[in-house]
């Protein structure tokens, strides 16, 4: 398997020293551990990028969260990036939505768990709690749809893709989608494909926050 280059940002520098253990040093080449995103940014700005980065942001200013979030995604742009926190709020929460991060993993995971998320992420999924697509619907979309806009706005998608978009909805990845249908993984990047094309959507957060506002639900 390749190694990939991991860089921690994270005060904990305890954590710092047992992630390589955690996560497996034959899988992930980590890079020293980094205290703050400003010496991050520093680093970013003298050498080339890591294939992933995990923030911590505890530490930040609340208030400064969101735009430290996003400071370090402008500066890495090519770098999958996913916050990895043992704080559960909704506030750290919207911020790695908002700042376009790649996921936001517990610190309290399984190390299973963590390692299957982080390899999805490097894949180019993006690994959010559940709640996370409702979190970004609330704050985009106010008011409800009516009926009439729930059936017009689904028109143009099959019932398949429909189903895709309820898994999406359930926080569940490609490899739990096409076991559930009964499909292959590489037909679910496809179904995911032709769904993001018909509803404008750059990614699976989009298409999270567009399901959700035209009334599709989780598919349990």
């Amino acid at each position: 398997m390749t190694s990939r280059s991991v860089l921690l940002i994270d005060q904990d520098q305890l954590f710092g020293a047992a992630l390589g253990t955690l996560i497996g040093e034959d899988s992930f080449q980590l890079f020293p551990p980094l205290p703050t995103v400003e010496e991050a940014l520093k680093v970013l700005r003298d050498g080339p990028a890591p294939d992933l980065i995990m923030v911590d942001p505890w530490g930040i200013d609340p208030p400064r969260v969101a735009s430290e979030l996003r400071r370090l995604r402008a500066a890495a742009p090519h770098s999958r990036i996913t916050v990895l926190t043992s704080d559960n709020g909704d506030s750290v929460l919207k911020a790695s939505l908002f700042a376009g991060l790649d996921g936001h993993l517990s610190k309290s995971s399984g190390v299973a768990t963590l390692r299957d998320a982080l390899e999805l992420i490097l894949a180019g999924d993006a690994v959010f709690p559940p709640r996370a697509a409702t979190l970004v619907a609330q704050a985009q979309a106010p008011q409800g749809p009516t009926p009439a806009d729930l059936v017009a706005a689904t028109a143009d998608l099959s019932r398949r893709e429909i189903q895709i978009l309820g898994c999406l909805l359930a926080g569940q990845s490609n490899k739990s989608i096409a076991r559930r249908l009964e499909i292959t993984e590489s037909t679910v990047k496809m179904h995911f494909k032709n769904v993001m094309r018909k509803i404008g959507a750059q990614n699976r957060t989009q298409a999270a926050v567009w399901a959700i506002q035209r009334g599709i639900g989780p598919l349990t």
